[in-house]
């Protein structure tokens, strides 16, 4: 009886567990749209078997449709005259004519056009959710339609989104629009917001095509999204949508429709429900960042571009003194069979950092990177069946990463490779310190260096930061601890669930390496990584191969070791054979020492610190009866992924800190709260 118990109880639990996988994996599973197209070059969505617009007023009066409908139905007009930041959430990206019928009455108001300073132009927060995303080609050619809004679609189209689930955040038009492109169905993805929306686009397919788009829970999760008198409008008029909205807390009115459309239904929030909607906070008049490596000066740029003033401390004498520092790193997607936060934050960080890049690019700066691909090998045969099993199960495009036999990625490389692996052939390499360079320059950010902040103490409702001599050195509001291993010195209590981690990078000048040595055509990763960077005639190379990288956790010695060196050869020769230096040749060699700060769990600690923490006694949790101060914010820990997911994290803690819709889903904001670590699991991290 007792085996039969047992028996019932494995059952059940092996059960959980695979019922468990199969709904992470759906964080990362997409499918995209499957569209055709009429003689008329009007575009029908197979799968729902409905239009994208109405077909009677054709192609070109589509864009009138769409005005009439959303525009002038939410009464954004008065806004873009007022010149106010709006937030937009979309149902249904669907073509995106929406969203560029929008962009273009933004940025053509007249209002707009006469702010010259741009610390005076509006912004548009435009969010939109997409179960089946279209091809870029697709919206490419729709959009081809209209001169006026080629533009905009074409700058987009650049930063097109892979298909991966998740929330994708564009910046377009200089910064003027923040566009939010959420790829999931609408019953997961409206849970993941929170935030205050001005205006609701409902543009899904009709209700008869696609109920779960129109139920009761999404409009009562529009109404805790909604602002103080959010507008809503649809083309539908169906009177279950008209009593759902009403019932969610709404006016609702029935208006004359466009076309053949009778009628349309548009709306406006009555009441703010109560809710868990969060309080919203005003822009900071000023913020101070701790630290000039990736994490300081990306949440530094991103502030900046809220146009929030920002100065940076760095104990160092230069940008990037820590691990930033680095010749070279690599930026790619680490996947999980569960599709864990790791997994979603390296595939969405990877996106986001390769549009930040470009515009950079785009603006004439001279940065060293390139994103053809990246090859990440299995370490071992083992290792190969359960990555080749994540292939079959986790149903990623091959567009975003492929599985491939050692004669496919020895194509791809250039180079012999002997075992199978991952093919991710949008991720690519960076010198971070022209990264960091180019962000320094763009946004005009104040760095003080050599200015070392000893000591952090709330005076008079603020933070005062003082030097090692006691002078003083600022006094903010708002506060950024991004100086990795540092943080720790200023904040104590969170000391115990951070690990430092020595590493050290080898390079070899191309010069040294033999004639016939072969190039690696794109970076390939195994147990240690290599890559091959171009010559620079204006830094004085003639390229570089870089190669490694120690890992020793608890070690802080900065000392270049031989025996180091040594190993990151080995690590070369895994990776292929033919690559490896001579031993003459791993005697020019030159190498940097560098501290990387890990967390327990290996996510980041990005947000405010507060709360858990401040149920610690001693330290900074003794002030305000227990509770920490507010505005002391986090951005550490990134371990070795924050060249990936960097400029993502700086751009999600900007947008905390200004009271905005969130940037990241909002369990994995929470993931990524320092707070996560309370009195009681931080005494657990101490004793391990």
């Amino acid at each position: 009886m007792a085996l039969c118990r047992l028996g019932h109880f494995l059952l059940w639990f092996i059960t959980l567990i695979i019922n468990e996988l199969k709904t992470s994996q759906k964080h990362c599973q997409l499918e995209l749209a499957e569209v055709a197209w009429s003689d008329e070059g009007l575009p029908l969505s197979l799968r729902y078997g409905d239009i994208y617009f109405s077909h009677t007023a054709g192609i070109l009066g589509a864009l009138a449709e769409k005005q009439a409908v959303f525009i002038e139905g939410t009464q954004l007009p008065a806004r873009l005259a007022a010149g106010l930041s709006t937030a937009v959430l979309e149902l249904g990206f669907g073509t995106g004519l929406s969203f560029l019928c929008t962009g273009w009455a933004w940025l053509n108001e007249p209002v707009q056009q006469a702010a010259k300073e741009p610390a005076f132009r509006p912004v548009l927060n435009f969010y939109s959710i997409e179960k089946h995303p279209w091809h870029c080609a697709d919206f490419l050619r729709l959009a081809a339609a209209w001169p006026q809004l080629l533009p905009l679609a074409q700058e987009l189209a650049d930063q097109w989104p892979q298909p991966v689930a998740g929330f994708h955040r564009r910046f377009l038009a200089g910064g003027r629009i923040a566009l939010t492109l959420i790829y999931g169905d609408v019953d997961s993805a409206l849970p993941q917001l929170h935030g205050s929306f001005d205006a609701f686009y409902l543009d899904g397919f009709s209700p008869s095509k696609n109920a779960a788009m129109w139920s009761d829970g999404v409009f009562r999760a529009l109404a805790r999204l909604g602002a103080p008198g959010a507008r809503l409008a649809t083309y539908s008029s169906a009177r279950a949508v008209a009593n759902g909205l009403m019932a969610a807390g709404f006016l609702v009115e029935k208006v004359p429709g466009t076309g053949l459309k009778k009628h349309q239904l548009v709306a406006q929030l009555r009441v703010l429900p109560r809710s868990r909607r969060p309080p919203t906070s005003a822009r900071p008049q000023a913020v101070v960042v701790i630290g000039a490596g990736v994490a300081g000066m990306t949440t530094a740029q991103a502030l900046h571009r809220r146009h929030v003033p920002v100065e940076v401390f760095e104990q160092a004498p230069l940008l990037g003194a820590g691990a930033s520092g680095n010749p070279a790193g690599i930026i790619s997607p680490l996947l999980s069979l569960d599709c864990n936060a790791t997994t979603r934050l390296t595939l969405m960080g990877l996106g986001f950092m390769r549009a930040e890049i470009l515009k950079l690019k785009h603006a004439g700066f001279e940065i060293a990177a390139d994103f053809s691909g990246v090859i990440a090998l299995a370490r071992d045969e083992a290792h190969a069946l359960r990555q080749a099993q994540i292939a079959r199960e986790l149903g990623l495009s091959g567009a975003v990463a492929r599985w491939c036999t050692p004669e496919e990625l020895s194509a791809l490389a250039g180079v012999p490779l002997a075992l199978p692996g991952w093919w991710y052939s949008r991720a690519g390499w960076l010198a971070p310190v022209d990264w960091l360079a180019a962000m320094q320059s763009a946004a005009q950010i104040k760095v003080m260096y050599t200015t070392e902040v000893a000591r952090l103490s709330w005076v008079d409702g603020a933070w005062v930061g003082t030097g090692a001599c006691g002078a003083r050195l600022f006094k903010s509001a708002q506060v950024v601890l991004a100086n990795a291993e540092q943080a720790a010195r200023l904040v104590p209590e969170i000391a115990p669930c951070l690990t430092v981690c020595r590493g050290q990078v080898s390079w070899l000048e191309q010069a040294f390496l033999p004639i016939d040595s072969p190039r690696l055509r794109v970076p390939v990763m195994r147990e240690g990584y290599a890559l091959d960077t171009p010559a620079r005639a204006a830094r004085g190379n003639s390229g570089m191969r870089v190669f490694g990288a120690s890992f020793k956790p608890g070690e802080v010695d900065l000392a270049i070791r031989a025996a180091e060196q040594e190993d990151n050869a080995e690590r070369l020769r895994a990776i292929c054979a033919a690559l490896a230096p001579s031993a003459q040749a791993m005697s020019g060699a030159s190498a940097r020492v560098a501290l990387r700060v890990a967390s327990r769990d290996r996510l980041p600690l990005l947000g405010a610190l507060q709360g858990g923490l401040g149920a610690l006694q001693g330290g900074l949790g003794d002030l305000q009866g227990g509770q920490l101060a507010p505005g002391l914010w986090l951005n550490v820990g990134h371990g070795a992924r924050g060249l990936t997911w960097g400029a993502l994290l700086g751009e999600t803690l900007a947008a905390m800190l200004c009271g905005e819709p969130n940037v990241l889903p909002l369990a994995l904001e929470k993931a990524l709260s320092p707070n996560r670590f309370t009195a009681r699991t931080l005494g657990s991290c101490a004793e391990q």
